[in-house]
């Protein structure tokens, strides 16, 4: 991007739902002209990642997305699916036992997490192979004049890691190889892994809680972008109403760094959150609400406002201003 940064509007993860998309689109005041879509004012759509798996229509939201970037009218970035799915259709190793030949496992959960793709662009097909080679153009993270994007975590230390190997912050098809091993991964693969999944930090000594499937966990994800909020109570991210942390400070020595409130907003997806959409932090907003969607217009300012965040379902704000 060369300054300065048109205003964007800002979209999170659209996981193959090709009438979220136009809708959302619609409501910004975008419209479909010749194939593409365009803003009348020439305001620039800004995704967050994911756009695949889940829903039915992975082809045409890539479709949509990439005719939009070609015609300067979007940007984007990769998503932990994207990276996933070159994992999963790219001959190699894998963490694990899997003995399928590629990098990420063709397990019954990773097959099945990756169906609506797989129907439309099977292993081995060109068109499957053209798709993968444009995940390889999305930039991991984008840091513009004014503002930052990213599909899960900002942390600068890491992406400085990042961008000493690749300072355009793209992956190379010889980096999946040290990706698709999770389970002990490189500082490389750490860093990647987590602004592209979110990070997790280890619980206190003796701290622990059962997910919502049961699971014992001792380690939790944390809201790192509310660095006003820094114990273990106030912080961890989906922990079941019935379980307790204990509320004391997270250490400053954790993995996990908090974003400071000095610095230019970011926007990013991910986490996929409940309720109403709403800011809680003041340069940093989480926009993938599933059941709710949701976009902010983005108009150079350095402190967010209620009043930028689109509810299209829920009607606290009124979509007409897009």
């Amino acid at each position: 991007m060369t300054e300065p940064t048109p205003w964007l509007d800002i979209i999170p993860d659209i996981h193959g739902d090709i009438d979220r998309l136009r809708r959302t689109l619609a409501q910004l005041g975008y419209a479909d002209r010749s194939g593409s879509w365009r803003h009348p004012e020439g305001r620039v759509a800004a995704f967050l990642g994911d756009f695949i798996d889940g829903g039915t229509a992975n082809a045409a939201v890539i479709d949509t997305v990439r005719r939009m970037e070609r015609d300067g009218s979007a940007i984007a970035i990769m998503g932990n699916h994207e990276l996933n799915a070159l994992l999963y259709h790219t001959p190699g190793r894998c963490a694990g036992p899997d003995q399928s030949g590629f990098m990420r496992a063709h397990t019954a959960k990773n097959t099945a997490q990756h169906a609506t793709f797989l129907a439309e662009f099977p292993l081995g097909s060109r068109e499957t192979q053209d798709v993968l080679d444009w995940f390889l153009t999305l930039p991991l993270f984008l840091d513009l004049p004014g503002l930052r994007l990213v599909h899960a975590y900002w942390d600068d230390a890491r992406i400085a890691t990042i961008t000493d190997r690749l300072p355009d912050g793209r992956l190379r098809r010889q980096d999946l190889q040290e990706l698709a091993f999770e389970d002990a991964p490189t500082t490389f693969a750490d860093a990647v892994l987590s602004i592209l999944k979110g990070p997790e930090a280890e619980l206190p000594e003796g701290a622990f809680f059962h997910d919502l499937k049961g699971h014992r966990r001792t380690s939790a994800r944390l809201r790192w972008w509310k660095a006003g909020e820094r114990s273990w109570k106030r912080a961890a991210l989906s922990i079941p109403p019935d379980q307790h942390l204990p509320d004391l400070p997270v250490p400053e020595s954790t993995a996990i760094r908090f974003y400071d409130r000095s610095v230019k907003p970011v926007f990013f997806g991910h986490y996929k959150m409940h309720g109403t959409p709403t800011l809680d932090a003041p340069n940093a907003a989480c926009l993938d609400y599933p059941s709710t969607p949701c976009a902010y217009r983005w108009d150079g300012e350095l402190e967010l406002r209620e009043d930028h965040l689109l509810v299209f379902n829920g009607h606290v704000h009124d979509a007409e201003r897009a």
